[in-house]
């Protein structure tokens, strides 16, 4: 699903808050499971009783990396984020408004959520609106990492224990593919998906990645390879059942898309299909959770 096709009408628009309360859970799921498919799979080793509250969680998730990545102009972007960060407000008040809120609300580990890890997740989505260039991949995933890491954290108080710095880096990672994957649209809305140690050593300026040129194509390659190797060391199994679908399926995305003559055009078809390994790996993390 292209990021920008979702709407651009923020939640506390007036009436539309209210409708949005009446909409099913499950359109929520429907919408970031045909986006994610690993997700949907995912959710499928979850326990029975805690798949309500992972789902809406993972939704929420999306519906704030939708704000900070996927809305073009910076005011709705921004209107819809505080929306957000009083929509969590109101759920620890026992006032939740949105659907994803109301479900998440109800299970009995929200309480230990603290509000201002709430607002941090808020913040770090802000900061991803108007991003420096990184210099080289670690400070790139260091910056996905902003909004990633306060999510991981809350992640882990619901359905910890979980390894918050392994998951905020395996989101990370994730984030980074799709931003290659969207380059055109990446670029115009103001972010760089690529390092710059890279363009040096392609010799490319920023503009030449609007281009597919030999020399983007291998930038692009490189990166993705660089991508992939920063999940090497990551005990997938200790970021749950879903941070382990995620870097199963993205690992293999980079692999593929690294390996193809042109990598912009083989990453995208990449985000709707899943290897038979993913499977593998969201039982082997389910085991872990039982185990725990």
């Amino acid at each position: 699903m292209h990021e920008h096709e979702d709407h651009h009408v923020h939640e506390g628009s007036h009436g539309h808050a209210d409708r949005q309360g009446e909409a099913p859970l499950a359109s929520f799921e429907a919408k970031w499971t045909a986006a994610y498919p690993e997700l949907a799979l995912a959710l499928t080793f979850v326990p029975v009783e805690r798949r309500t509250a992972h789902g809406a969680f993972a939704c929420i998730r999306h519906e704030l990396e939708h704000a900070a990545y996927g809305i073009r102009e910076a005011q709705p972007a921004a209107l819809k984020l505080q929306w957000w960060a009083e929509e969590f407000a109101r759920a620890r008040s026992g006032e939740a408004r949105h659907p994803l809120t109301r479900a998440l609300a109800v299970d009995a580990r929200f309480a230990d959520v603290a509000l201002e890890q709430w607002h941090a997740a808020v913040i770090g989505a802000h900061e991803q609106r108007d991003p420096e260039p990184a210099s080289d991949t670690a400070t790139l995933l260091r910056g996905y990492e902003a909004l990633q890491a306060p999510l991981a954290r809350i992640e882990s108080k619901l359905f910890g224990p979980l390894d918050a710095a392994v998951l905020a880096r395996i989101r990370a990672v994730s984030r980074a593919l799709r931003e290659a994957a969207t380059l055109g649209d990446a670029l115009r809305d103001g972010r760089l998906p690529l390092p710059l140690d890279l363009l040096a050593r392609h010799r490319l300026a920023r503009g030449d990645l609007a281009h597919d040129t030999p020399a983007r194509r291998d930038a692009l390659r490189d990166g993705l390879r660089a991508l992939r190797a920063a999940t090497d060391v990551l005990a997938w199994r200790d970021a749950g059942v879903p941070g382990a679908a995620t870097a199963s399926a993205d690992r293999w995305r980079l692999a593929q898309a690294a390996a193809a003559a042109d990598p912009a055009t083989a990453l995208p078809p990449l985000l709707g299909r899943l290897p038979l390994r993913t499977t593998l790996a969201c039982w082997r993390a389910a085991r872990v959770r039982a185990e725990v």
